[in-house]
């Protein structure tokens, strides 16, 4: 889906590491060895892109993405509008610029699935925020973004057809939860993995 930026550049300037798959040789032969470290808990040949000490990516010079057309599968695929959708727009955000934008917009529901799919992506992070270790990557960070982009993940699973709230035991409906989302997440993963790095 393209992302109507605009002239903003929030994520660009809001303290974001950005993950490189190994894959994205192109987009690494252009970013200088010694802005790139080892990515946390990814397999090796994964880096990280920093920021410098105002939250800004080094390779935005003068407002502008100066490897846009070989930017990293992350930033093609970002969309500030996830946080609205997941509910988790937070005013002591550590990523203010894109918290700010992400306030801007609203959501049109003309159906009920449509209401139906937003509730469940918001009943998703919802979950996840109160059970962020129940997938690996949440281990590498768990602010509101991450959380943002596991909840559209895993949103499936909390459509209102499961019938996991009909167990009684918390216990039992938390487990029963975890296993749903945790493959419904390899799914997502496996599913989109080869068309992230062909971005």
């Amino acid at each position: 889906m393209k992302v109507p930026c605009g002239d903003c550049r929030a994520c660009c300037q809001s303290s974001c590491f950005i993950h490189i798959y190994k894959e994205e040789t192109r987009t690494l032969s252009r970013i200088p060895k010694e802005l790139l470290f080892p990515a946390p808990l990814r397999p090796k040949g994964h880096m990280v892109l920093g920021y410098d000490s105002h939250g800004r990516c080094p390779m935005l010079i003068r407002n502008t993405c100066t490897i846009y057309s070989n930017r990293p599968a992350t930033c093609r695929s970002f969309d500030c509008r996830i946080l609205t959708a997941s509910g988790l727009v937070t005013e002591n955000s550590a990523h203010h610029g894109i918290s700010q934008q992400a306030r801007r917009w609203k959501f049109s529901r003309p159906s009920k699935n449509d209401s139906r799919l937003l509730s469940a992506v918001q009943d998703a992070a919802k979950f996840l925020t109160h059970h962020p270790l129940c997938i690996e990557d949440s281990f590498v960070s768990r602010d509101e973004i991450h959380l943002s982009v596991l909840a559209i993940k895993v949103y499936d699973v909390f459509l209102p057809s499961v019938d996991f709230k009909r167990t009684t035991k918390r216990e039992t409906d938390e487990s029963v939860i975890i296993k749903k989302v945790l493959r419904s997440y390899e799914k997502f993963q496996k599913r989109c993995a080869p068309l992230m790095h062909e971005a």
